[in-house]
């Protein structure tokens, strides 16, 4: 049975028993990095607190008007009518870029993810969770299309497999998670689903997708080492997935970390649980 993590990349190849293979995706389609993932450890459910929720803004823009005419005093010679001046009205400020999760980022011009859920940090800049092994603190991060999008603020991996990326304001996030047919599914909150529960994976690569949680606080081994608390499904996954928005009903689960197979053989993933990346970084989950 393949292991993959879902993020693609160059790299080398290693076996740990299993074959796991990296999933975040290389521009221009370079070879798949190896990796990953024997798990070892067994389930159980955990208490987690309410996540904090935050409400889209919206930005209003309005025009000057011109000044109300006059009437000249009775008697009074005229002034003769001065020639037409446009009237200033204000700009409107561009439309944010908006995104939501499942959709595909580029890291470094050299690997792809997908966004996981959007967030607003501690200061307020917009942003959004997305899985560790995608990239490093600092680390540029675009569009497809090669637009420039943020960076990431802070990452986690190996141990946990978490990161959020700051955008820049050019990008506003929707608390919404991309179904990959022209729908959307809303975020409400982020209550943790129970073993048996469906959940559905947006990944930039595989789509939509959905299945079952199996077990949760599980450990995976990876080449670089172990990461804990991952929750199992029968979702499948492919390359180019990593950070993906696991979702199930209308609250968040977590982002896509790796699996075994993918979708062609019906293949497993684990994802990282969304709550402790928000308590972690002091994030607060946008919900509409």
């Amino acid at each position: 049975m393949q292991m993959r993590r879902r993020r693609r990349s160059a790299g080398h190849r290693v076996w740990v028993g299993h074959r796991f293979t990296a999933a975040r995706a290389a521009v221009g389609g370079a070879t798949l990095v190896a990796s990953l993932l024997m798990a070892i450890g067994s389930a159980h459910a955990s208490g987690l607190s309410e996540v904090p929720v935050s409400s889209l803004s919206q930005v209003s823009v309005s025009s000057l008007a011109a000044p109300p005419a006059t009437t000249p005093a009775q008697g009074a010679a005229r002034a003769p009518a001065p020639a037409d001046k446009p009237v200033p009205v204000a700009k409107a400020r561009p439309a944010a870029n908006v995104f939501r999760g499942g959709q595909q980022y580029v890291i470094s011009d050299k690997e792809l993810c997908s966004t996981g859920f959007a967030v607003t940090g501690s200061t307020g800049q917009d942003g959004f969770v997305s899985a560790g092994h995608c990239g490093a603190p600092g680390d540029a991060v675009e569009t497809q299309n090669g637009t420039p999008m943020g960076a990431f603020a802070a990452s986690s991996f190996p141990g946990t497999d978490y990161a959020w990326v700051a955008t820049n304001t050019q990008f506003a996030g929707s608390p919404t998670v991309s179904r990959h047919n022209g729908t959307v599914a809303a975020v409400h909150g982020a209550a943790p689903a129970p073993v048996g529960a469906a959940v559905c994976m947006s990944g930039q690569a595989s789509g939509w997708h959905c299945g079952t949680i199996t077990a949760t606080n599980q450990t995976v081994e990876y080449d670089q080492g172990l990461v804990y608390g991952l929750t199992a499904t029968t979702v499948c996954t492919d390359s180019g997935d990593s950070g993906g928005a696991f979702i199930s009903g209308d609250q968040a689960q977590g982002v896509t970390s790796g699996g075994v197979g993918d979708c062609a053989s019906h293949g497993v993933t684990y994802f990282q649980p969304v709550v402790p990346i928000l308590k972690a970084y002091g994030l607060t989950l946008r919900t509409s």
